[in-house]
């Protein structure tokens, strides 16, 4: 069955349909829950945390542990893509292929991180080599762990885990730091919570997995594999971390960068939705055998497009949640919202890419969103600063966005074209409805704007109201 067909068309009451849905929808929302409770968490954290301790304190726990999550996303390459593709293919050695790959590659890194901590940065630092190179090992040994689990579709199990992990993070970290453990304790909690995420794992996997590894031909395809995804993965690394640290090298006001950083932070949550179904679509078209990634970007776009409309019809009562200082960036919100869209987009065709094996154009679009942001940024940041550093993520999204969509034969044509009339009447409306009122009251513009989205969205079919009652049905269904 093309799933690239509308759901009228490919008939929702379609057994085969319900189960595909079911197979990447369910999980993909567990998943995005999970993502959201983790962002919650830690920004728990850092808040009582900033309470405890000395900001001195928290700017070397922060430049450590920057600097453990920029080499394991580096030793990472693009492994979670193997790991999606081919954890449920009964008897795989995925598993240990890629556990293997990961602790080779963490090894070899590890004189870099000492190099690293002991020249680049202040004396002081130094003091953090043994809890760097731990954390560097447990986090890379997690990672392999949560996309074996995300490969059978056990998200609700990821969430359990990394649920209790903040539990244990939380009161050790508060604990440590109120006994003036200081930086050091901070860190511990994050050593404490990889431990305890990465074992239970382990020890979970064990029931579904064997730890045996594949032959030389096998890890040649996983190093490939996980090769050709490196592009694109290290791009959305430059685009969230790079573009923090660049502003700071640029001479950006340090209160700028911390605005612009909450922004894009808001905007990361929203779009992890489309990131959590791009990811667990691989698997579902795995044990099918089929490519459902035009279902997901479909299901995906029309789930986002309101919640698009509604940071872009109310920026400022948005940052305002967060606290007053924040309502400077409501130009950087409005542009970065914009970019949810491109970026959704690009996700998804990244997972259609993997199911279809075509490696050229995986490579191609990670480099040319690279290519975009600094040139982008460069030009734009001196002149425009925060504003500059938004267009710029903008620019690399939409960027490579058309480029997949021009390349890439998809049918997707006509969920990406009234997901974005979706977004474009939902502003309309409330950039009226803002005119006529004065801006006031917010609740009521918000409510009348998410509406006409949602109400595109059905009224072109990207989805039906019963297609909708059976996707709530499944999210709901124990």
């Amino acid at each position: 069955m093309n799933q690239d067909k509308s759901p009228v068309d490919s008939n929702v009451k379609d057994s085969t349909n319900k189960r595909s849905d079911n197979d990447y929808v369910k999980p993909s929302i567990i998943l995005f829950i999970d993502s959201l409770l983790v962002s919650v968490g830690n920004w728990l954290y850092w808040l009582i945390i900033s309470k405890l301790t000395l900001a001195s304190e928290i700017g070397l726990a922060v430049t450590v542990y920057s600097l453990v999550m920029l080499v394991t996303t580096l030793t990472q390459l693009g492994l979670e893509y193997p790991l999606l593709k081919k954890s449920s293919i009964p008897g795989s050695k995925i598993l240990g292929t890629s556990i293997t790959i990961e602790l080779v590659i963490m090894l070899a890194s590890i004189p870099f991180v000492l190099i690293t901590v002991n020249t680049l940065y202040e004396q002081s630092i130094s003091n953090f080599n043994l809890i760097s190179i731990l954390l560097v090992g447990i986090l890379s040994i997690e990672f392999i762990a949560r996309f074996a689990l995300l490969g059978i579709s056990n998200s609700k199990v990821v969430l359990i885990i990394d649920v209790i992990g903040l539990g244990i993070k939380l009161p050790i970290g508060f604990f440590l730091v109120s006994i003036s453990e200081g930086a050091m304790g901070i860190l511990l909690a994050y050593l404490a919570e990889g431990l305890f995420i990465t074992f239970s794992s382990l020890l979970i996997l064990k029931k579904s997995f064997s730890f045996q590894l594949g032959d030389r031909a096998y890890f040649k395809e996983t190093i490939k594999d996980a090769l050709i995804n490196s592009p694109a993965k290290w791009s959305k690394m430059v685009i969230v971390t790079l573009s923090v640290v660049l502003l700071a090298f640029l001479n950006i006001n340090s209160s700028d960068i911390g605005i612009f950083y909450i922004a894009l932070m808001i905007t990361i949550v929203v779009a992890s939705f489309s990131v959590s179904m791009a990811y667990m679509v691989i698997p579902s078209s795995s044990t099918m055998q089929k490519d459902l990634s035009s279902s997901s970007l479909r299901i995906s776009l029309s789930l986002t497009a309101p919640i698009v409309v509604a940071l872009l019809v109310v920026p400022r009562s948005v940052l305002s949640l967060i606290g007053p200082e924040y309502e400077s960036a409501v130009s950087v919100l409005f542009v970065l919202a914009i970019a949810i869209i491109p970026s959704a987009i690009t996700i998804n065709m990244i997972s259609k890419l993997n199911n279809l094996k075509n490696s050229k154009m995986l490579i191609l679009s990670g480099f040319l969103q690279i290519a975009i942001f600094f040139v982008s940024f460069f030009v734009l940041v001196p002149i425009y600063q925060t504003i500059g550093a938004a267009i710029s993520i903008l620019l690399a999204y939409l960027g490579t966005s058309l480029l997949l969509i021009i390349l890439t034969k998809h049918g997707s044509y006509r969920y990406i074209i009234f997901a974005c009339l979706s977004v474009l009447a939902g502003f309309a409306m409330g950039y009226v409805l803002s005119i006529i009122t004065s801006n006031e009251p917010q609740l009521l513009i918000l409510t009348c704007s998410v509406s006409v989205s949602i109400a595109v969205i059905l009224a072109s079919k990207n989805m039906t109201i019963k297609e909708t009652r059976y996707l709530l049905k499944t999210m709901t269904h124990k």
